[in-house]
């Protein structure tokens, strides 16, 4: 059995677009070719990769599991070509970055600045998921890197981690509104509370908080993972929202935002640097990596 690169493109293609038509088009190819791609590799390895659904074709097990392996090596051989490009002197290239909330407002723009200086004709692309869907973007080698708040319930052997910066947790509400007045958490029972973390534990974390003042937890709990919706929300409604002290300081800076410094806590926001284990840097995400590495430093 000797699959092929041809093969394995037309089944990632396949079953990212759901339909041969869709993969077809992706690959700049004819459908009977993705056909005949497809039913080659199955009869190589012996075994059905799709199989009908409603909506054109669904995976099979066996197609499923032979998947991750063919994004891996679609996504490196994709890699390789690039630094090969480079080393011939081209100066085309591209870097895939994964990214949580709190990477936006503190180590990336310093670092995307010098990056962008040195090396200008660079694609660059931001992703933002949760910690949990960069790792597997990770996995799949769809992504060169990814910048998380990643907690110990998120860890993951497939993927080094490495912590960059740690922020403090920082509470404001509207300088104007009605929670302004407040002075404890007794005033805050009522009111609801926004954060921007990705993970699943923030809800047990205020719960936790009022539990160990013997009051009642707030009911309203919201999750906003978009920054310029959590800025947008923090100035027109009366809410308790957490921020890291950093990005609260940048997003502060005409004071319509009143700290809660009342609110004590040992909570602290942790920027990770993640790579899948064993993955073969290009030269310019080494270099996006260093120059987050210095702003993380300054």
């Amino acid at each position: 059995m000797a699959i092929k690169l041809h093969q394995l493109r037309a089944l990632v293609a396949v079953a990212e677009e759901g339909t041969i038509v869709g993969a077809s088009r992706a690959l700049f190819v004819s459908q009977p070719a993705v056909t005949k791609a497809i039913r080659e590799l199955e009869t190589d390895i012996g075994m059905s990769l799709f199989g009908r659904s409603v909506n054109g074709v669904a995976l099979t097990q066996a197609g499923a599991s032979l998947l991750r392996h063919a994004r891996l090596i679609v996504e490196e051989l994709g890699r390789a070509e690039q630094q090969m490009a480079m080393e011939r002197g081209a100066l085309e290239g591209r870097v895939t970055i994964g990214v949580t909330p709190l990477a936006a407002l503190t180590l990336l723009p310093d670092a995307y600045a010098r990056f962008r200086r040195d090396m200008p004709h660079i694609t660059v692309e931001f992703l933002e998921y949760t910690a949990k869907k960069l790792q597997e973007q990770l996995r799949q080698g769809s992504l060169d890197f990814a910048l998380a708040a990643a907690t110990e319930s998120d860890i993951d052997a497939s993927i080094a981690y490495s912590e960059l910066m740690t922020f403090p947790l920082a509470f404001a509400v509207r300088a104007n509104g009605a929670l302004a007045k407040a002075t404890s958490l007794a005033d805050l029972c009522d009111a609801e509370w926004v954060h921007s973390d990705t993970t699943d534990e923030y809800p047990q974390f205020v719960v936790d908080l009022f539990n160990r003042q013997g009051l009642p937890a707030p009911r309203r709990i919201t999750r906003c993972t978009s920054q310029s919706l959590m800025y947008s929300l923090a100035i027109s409604i009366d809410a308790v929202m957490a921020w890291a002290s950093h990005t609260l300081e940048l997003v502060n800076t005409i004071g319509h935002m009143k700290k809660l410094d009342f609110i004590e806590t040992s909570r602290a926001a942790r920027l990770h640097l993640m790579q899948r284990e064993g993955a073969i840097l290009t030269r310019p995400a080494d270099y996006f990596i260093r120059c987050i590495r210095n702003a993380a430093s300054m």
